[in-house]
């Protein structure tokens, strides 16, 4: 989690040291997929389609544990999706949430039920981004919601700062956007020592992520806490492994950044076994679970996948044997995903002549509709007009000049779904006033 100023270097640096090396073995069962009641999820039969989770964040550098479930990496200034932080704070994230039981590195929480598309959000040589980048980063998610399946975005990044009325804005309909998508969105509460939750997780739509000590339960020290906070998952005495070597380590790694995407990784491996579920069935089978705690397993059985859990147990290296052990697990049945958009209705419009220009109005605009306008020239000839933003307010009036035009259309379309899109609703120009009536009006 990036501190109050969204520095890396300050806040996840000085966790490095915490601990040296330790040369021990890739651990199986780690105590955080213990402490969470996950253990079964790395050993679960493979889901019918994998869910996209979308990490905001530093970047992923490619490794074992990251290159067979991190699917794409780009990032917002275009350049290369690596990890541009000092202490590689998104590649650990990606491992935290993804790496598979290979023997190098560590086992994440949900390895073969998820895929990881990283959006880097900070440029190389900098340490602190703008308010601006979590929308931004939102935004870059949902272009690649129909190519992964995307069902959750984890931010582990925030910010102690009150954000600007138009930062507030950007973010809130960033994520009310996703949300509308069917596409969770999971963030850090913070780390500076049990104050409030912190932007981008205080937002209402965003599931709050707070950290939890493995060995007792209790809050991290660290961890922001208070009113807002949705979900307490495991954030200190991890076991984790450095991103480069891949030698495990007590403790290395610890943050809400962790807590936000253990908790993101099952998420988005529930929606991977129960596609149907919204975001808002899939946060409370989670938050709700254990009253607020993390319990993965029993997030589970609550969404009727009691059979993955128990297949998973009996796969987990060192599980005992029994009489049914010579048995295959039942298959998970393969789900069919709802539809989580409605189409389009056809736009409500109205048009009006005043002098030398056309007034078109639309009534009731869906809010994530971008309006596309199409106009017949008197010769015969048509071009269109694209309004490449998202027009706010239900009442919409846009401007055109009258001359050379006999007809226009209007349609409502989808920035993030080209399938999605309303009707034509065509309109004929209303006749120019008369000289006679013009004569009238001047006595």
């Amino acid at each position: 989690m990036l501190p109050r100023w969204a520095c890396i270097v300050a806040v996840l640096a000085p966790l490095m040291l915490l601990s040296p090396p330790m040369a021990r073995a890739e651990t199986a069962i780690t105590t955080q997929a213990v402490a969470d009641n996950g253990a079964f999820l790395p050993y679960a039969p493979a889901p019918a389609q994998l869910a996209g989770m979308c990490l905001v964040d530093t970047g992923v550098n490619l490794n074992p544990d990251t290159e067979g479930v991190v699917v794409e990496r780009t990032a917002l200034d275009g350049g290369s999706g690596g990890d541009v932080s000092p202490t590689l704070h998104g590649t650990v994230l990606a491992m935290m949430a993804g790496a598979p039981a290979n023997g190098w590195g560590m086992v994440g929480t949900a390895p073969h039920a998820i895929q990881i598309v990283s959006v880097r959000i900070l440029e190389p040589g900098q340490t602190t981004f703008p308010f601006s980048s979590y929308a931004s980063g939102i935004t870059e998610c949902l272009e690649q919601r129909h190519k992964y399946n995307m069902r959750v975005i984890n931010l582990s990044l925030g910010t102690s700062e009150i954000p600007s009325a138009q930062s507030y804005e950007m973010l809130g309909n960033a994520v009310e956007k996703a949300n509308d998508y069917g596409v969770a969105v999971v963030a850090a509460a913070g780390n500076d020592d049990g104050g409030p939750v912190e932007y981008p997780a205080a937002y209402p739509g965003v599931l709050s992520v707070g950290a939890t000590d493995t060995q007792g339960g209790g809050f991290c020290s660290f961890s922001n806490r208070g009113e807002g906070l949705r979900l307490l998952a495991p954030g200190c005495d991890l076991d984790g492994a450095e991103p480069t070597s891949g030698a495990p380590n007590y403790n290395y790694w610890q943050g809400t950044s962790e807590a936000s995407v253990i908790a993101a990784a099952a998420l988005d491996a529930l929606y991977s076994y129960q596609p149907s579920l919204s975001p808002e069935a899939g946060e409370k089978d989670l938050t709700e679970a254990d009253n607020g705690v993390l319990d993965i397993a029993q997030t589970f059985r609550n969404a009727g996948l009691g059979s993955v859990v128990s297949a998973g147990e009996a796969a987990e290296p060192g599980a005992q044997t029994n009489s049914t052990a010579g048995s295959s697990p039942q298959p998970v049945a393969p789900l069919t995903a709802m539809t989580l958009t409605r189409p389009f209705a056809r736009p409500q419009a109205r048009l009006r002549r005043i002098k030398h220009r056309l007034i078109l109005a639309l009534l009731d605009r869906p809010q994530e509709a971008r309006v596309q306008v199409r106009y017949l020239g008197r010769r015969g000839h048509s071009r269109q007009l694209r309004i490449l933003r998202t027009l706010h307010g239900t009442f919409t009036n846009l401007t055109l000049p009258a001359s050379g035009i006999s007809e226009i259309s209007v349609r409502y379309v989808d920035p993030f779904d080209v399938e999605r899109s309303s009707p034509w609703t065509t309109l004929r120009l209303p006749a120019a006033p008369s000289t006679a009536r013009k004569a009238r009006r001047g006595r």
